[in-house]
């Protein structure tokens, strides 16, 4: 009797151990999407028209210094660039469309222009470069345009000079496994703009 008692002890031991092992089975977790090869980046990256970012940017020139919270929609060739400085002062909105942009501040004031550039350098006194941002932004060169670069170990960009600005790649934020601009710092003869991005959707 103590022999068949120890038997049916073993097996319910057994059977008590294997249910253990298949409750404790976890299922496999979702793969991550593949990183982007250095090979095809730009085409990648040429392929982003769409995409929503916030973050933080600081302006400086030789006569002043500004900082505010910032956040840009783009759909194609459609974008809306929202600035907010410190406890709300110095709202502003820039919207544009092929060949037309405009300034709307938090008063109400709204002024037009063709180029945001010449837009911004006017009303504000800064030239910042918004159509090429389309590109940097992304972490891209302007097409057809004289360009020196340097790559990091990843094939991303890590320093561009184009039209007389240098712009500086910091570090990099991976979105749906693609490697996207997180902290850039761009220099002219005027003008030194920093720019952070925390958030990506694309």
């Amino acid at each position: 009797m103590k022999k068949y008692a120890k038997w049916i002890f073993l097996v319910m031991a057994f059977w008590g151990l294997s249910g253990c092992a298949s409750l404790s089975h976890e299922k496999p977790a979702a793969p991550e999407p593949s990183p982007v090869s250095s090979a095809n980046r730009v085409d990648v990256l040429s392929n982003i028209q769409h995409w929503d970012l916030k973050g933080l940017i600081a302006i400086r020139n030789a006569r002043d210094a500004w900082s505010a919270t910032w956040q840009w929609h783009q759909n194609k060739r459609n974008y809306t660039i929202g600035l907010q400085g410190p406890l709300g002062s110095g709202s502003m909105e820039l919207t544009g469309t092929p060949g037309s942009v405009v300034l709307e501040t938090g008063d109400g004031k709204k002024f037009t222009s063709t180029s945001p550039e010449n837009l911004l350098e006017k009303q504000l006194g800064w030239r910042l470069p918004v159509s090429n941002l389309y590109y940097w932004i992304r972490g891209l060169p302007v097409p057809n345009v004289p360009t020196e670069k340097t790559l990091d170990a990843k094939g991303r960009l890590s320093v561009l000079a184009q039209q007389g600005w240098r712009i500086e790649y910091s570090r990099y934020l991976s979105v749906m496994g693609v490697d996207l601009p997180g902290n850039m710092i761009l220099n002219n003869a005027a003008l030194n703009v920093k720019l952070v991005i925390k958030q990506w959707q694309v």
